[in-house]
């Protein structure tokens, strides 16, 4: 069954505006008819099955028919802060993180970030937010990840409980337990941010600064893994330590 996220709380009953892109897809792409159910994700995060009741070129009437009681969010809230890469390798970054259960990505330059959006960056992070969209429902999940771009400085400074940073130096001297340590410590709900360098690495001044802010240097073990790799690599691992209990 499909799943749709909604800007607004429903009840009972609810409306779609012919505009709205949740409309455009069920009408129009999937050419639902009356009688034609699928799955709602509303502002609050409840989940729904729904039934439409109504459809013509000015909107759509929809009967919800049943709560959903779904776990399927980490039970933790994960902020990864990574560099735009080439090409269209944040897309597909996104995309994927999206997937393995991402609360928040923040974008933003570091020292070696070789990529400039430039006038571009709305586009981008339009487009960016569209491709999350897409999925978290194609994925079933109750939210949809939010996608920002910032400045060096209010990035480090985002809100947290626990911070690392994904440092290929600890990796190379064998460190292997800072990324599991701090998994097993975060409780649910609390705030994991992760910190990832751009293609060209992070600078010793920057893992001084990062440290001073609360994020501590991990290894993601014996291999050098790509500026897009490596934050997926990070939330399958969060995923296995908090979900499957190993």
């Amino acid at each position: 069954m499909h799943r749709y996220f909604l800007d607004q709380n429903v009840d009972s009953h609810f409306d779609l505006d012919a505009e709205s892109n949740t409309y455009h897809h069920l009408v129009r792409v999937r050419r639902a008819k009356v009688g034609a159910k699928a799955e709602f994700v509303d502002a609050s995060q409840r989940l729904v099955v729904a039934e439409l009741k109504a459809v013509d070129k000015d909107g759509a009437s929809l009967d919800v028919l049943e709560e959903l009681d779904q776990k399927v969010e980490l039970p933790a809230k994960v902020t990864l802060i990574v560099s735009p890469v080439k090409n269209d390798r944040t897309e597909w970054f996104v995309q994927k993180a999206t997937e393995l259960g991402v609360d928040r990505i923040v974008l933003t330059k570091m020292e070696r970030t070789v990529v400039d959006w430039g006038k571009q960056q709305d586009k981008k992070l339009s487009r960016l937010e569209k491709i999350a969209l897409n999925a978290a429902e194609q994925s079933h999940r109750l939210k949809v990840p939010d996608i920002v771009f910032e400045s060096y400085a209010d990035a480090i400074a985002e809100d947290k409980d626990f911070g690392l940073v994904a440092w290929e130096e600890s990796a190379k001297k064998g460190e292997k337990a800072t990324l599991v340590k701090v998994a097993e410590e975060v409780k649910a709900g609390q705030r994991l941010a992760v910190l990832f360098g751009p293609e060209g690495g992070l600078s010793e001044e920057e893992i001084t600064g990062l440290k001073a802010a609360g994020f501590a240097p991990a290894g993601l073990g014996p291999r050098i893994l790509r500026a897009e790799t490596a934050p997926l690599y990070t939330l399958g691992a969060l995923s296995t330590i908090w979900e499957l209990g190993l």
